[in-house]
């Protein structure tokens, strides 16, 4: 217990007899000093109180030290009864100037509170106000709050959806009525109309609403008469930054909500012209042979009928690609990936593409150069075989008839690097990223080629599953070649030692 908390305890008998109790200490002075200084004492002691305590004390005191003067130090010595008129005088000045003197100290002491006060609510608004704009949700702005409202728990409550405010002792106190409508309060429907009568509303019920434009998020119930010299001012202030801060939050989130709409919307509508556009042609083309093969197959020799079957398979192989392009971007989409991870050899992986690509190799053709020191790799083979599929039927659809596509095996500061460079239009360098995107392809209009758009999204989904990158960089052979610089797509694959413990499958 504190010497300011001690004096308010004993404040009353330490106002009544501290006066008397100073007299024998006014003796000793009068010895040495003229008596005229002795009210001085009593007025210091007046003033000490004043600051300390409370001006009415301070008053009570400066009574007391009039009755105390009187009786040992005006003539009649022993008695309250004054008979010189100078020593009336004197004690009638000294109780007014103890009087005065202790109201102003008082009234200095709650200015200087209030500043105090004043001051310490700034800084707590100004704290509150760096936290608020870095609030992503209604949490962090409740957050945020409650830290601000911490040198006042005892006294104020914050009534939320998600605390349990019941058991604070300011809600204990009050009548199971009154606790009802603060759980009706908190679930009050806001309308145009309530949010008008949110004044009233609070004003009734002694709490303040924290609410967007939408629904109640809390309230606040707080005893000011218990927090001395707060700014109301300052307070409501920072209740009123603490509901923009809420309305910010909600907009915020209705924002993304429509923004995620919007994208999704975009990439149904991607989905569905792409759809339209790559399943048509081979769909045209394989309702074509089959209805010619069916309405003229007796006068057709086995040389046409043969082609026009054969026609019919690369159309259905390449609707198969599509579809499997899907599936493999719905299962990146939605985490279902799974990696069952294995050593495998790059040879062995190049091999079953190749055998892949077979079929789409009419007009290119591919050249591959391995380094001899490759390691093994660590990977879901079906996955990176697709990988780099798609990146090769990407590279066969822009490449020049009689155009190689170069494919390069080396390691790099512990990664395994696969390039694969072609000789096609290139790819402009703001365009890189862009081509990685669902749906997107490097040309349009008439000069798009052929595909989903999906490819290279795909490689890099399968890529990244595998704790690996995959960019876009120019043709350092082609740079000079304005027509057909070509461009380069690189993976980087990292390294495993082969004698460690296999890797725990992992999902994606």
């Amino acid at each position: 217990m504190n010497t300011e908390q001690l004096l308010r305890k004993f404040a009353y008998p330490i106002g009544i007899l501290f006066p008397w109790l100073l007299t024998p200490f006014a003796f000793l002075v009068t010895d040495s000093l003229p008596k005229a200084n002795v009210p001085l004492l009593y007025i210091v002691m007046v003033v000490f109180i004043a600051i300390n305590v409370t001006v009415e004390l301070a008053i009570i005191n400066a009574l007391s030290s009039f009755f105390a003067f009187s009786f040992f130090f005006a003539e009649p010595y022993g008695s309250i009864m004054i008979h010189q008129d100078e020593d009336l005088l004197t004690i009638s000045l000294f109780l007014l100037t103890s009087v005065l003197v202790g109201y102003m100290a008082t009234k200095h002491k709650k200015n200087v509170q209030k500043i105090r006060m004043r001051e310490f609510m700034t800084d707590i608004e100004l704290e509150l106000l760096e936290r608020l704009p870095k609030a992503i949700d209604t949490k962090d702005v409740i957050e945020a709050l409650r830290d601000a409202l911490k040198p006042w728990r005892e006294h104020c409550v914050l009534i939320t959806h998600d605390d349990n405010w019941a058991t604070h002792p300011m809600i204990r106190r009050l009548t199971n009525l009154r606790k009802t409508y603060l759980e009706e309060l908190l679930e009050l429907r806001l309308t145009d109309e309530v949010i008008k009568k949110i004044p009233e509303l609070e004003q009734e019920h002694d709490v303040y609403f924290l609410y967007s434009s939408r629904q109640v998020i809390g309230l606040l119930r707080i005893a000011a008469e218990n927090i001395p010299h707060l700014p109301r001012d300052i307070f409501l202030l920072l209740l009123h930054q603490v509901n923009i801060s809420l309305e910010r939050t909600r907009l915020a989130a209705d924002l993304e909500k429509e923004k995620i709409a919007k994208e999704n919307e975009l990439l149904r509508s991607s989905l569905l012209s792409s759809v339209s556009h790559d399943f048509r042609t081979p769909l045209t083309t394989m309702i074509g042979a089959t209805s010619t093969v069916l309405e003229f197959g007796e006068h057709l020799d086995k040389q046409q009928t043969k082609e026009l079957l054969s026609t019919v398979l690369e159309e259905a192989e390449r609707l198969n690609r599509y579809t499997q392009n899907l599936l493999d971007m719905t299962r990146l989409g939605f985490g279902q990936m799974k990696l069952e991870c294995d050593w495998v050899s790059i040879e062995e992986i190049l091999g079953v593409v190749k055998k892949r690509l077979r079929p789409l190799l009419i007009r290119n053709y591919l050249t591959e150069s391995i380094s001899p020191d490759m390691p093994s790799l660590y990977v879901h083979a079906a996955f990176l075989e697709q990988a780099i599929f798609n990146i090769i039927d990407n590279a066969i659809k822009f490449s020049p008839p009689d155009a190689s596509i170069d494919i390069e095996c080396t390691t790099e500061n512990n990664k395994i690097i696969i390039l694969i460079c072609d000789q096609g239009t290139g790819i402009p360098e703001d365009e890189r990223e862009k081509v990685f995107e669902r749906f997107h392809t490097a040309e349009k209009g008439d000069r798009r080629k052929s595909g989903s758009g999906l490819g290279l999204t795909i490689c890099r989904g399968m890529v990244v599953a595998h704790g690996g990158t995959v960019r876009i960089q120019a043709n350092p052979k082609r740079i000079g070649n304005k027509y057909n610089p070509g461009c380069c797509l690189r993976i980087e694959l990292p390294i495993h030692e082969q004698n460690s413990q296999q890797l725990p499958k992992t999902e994606e």
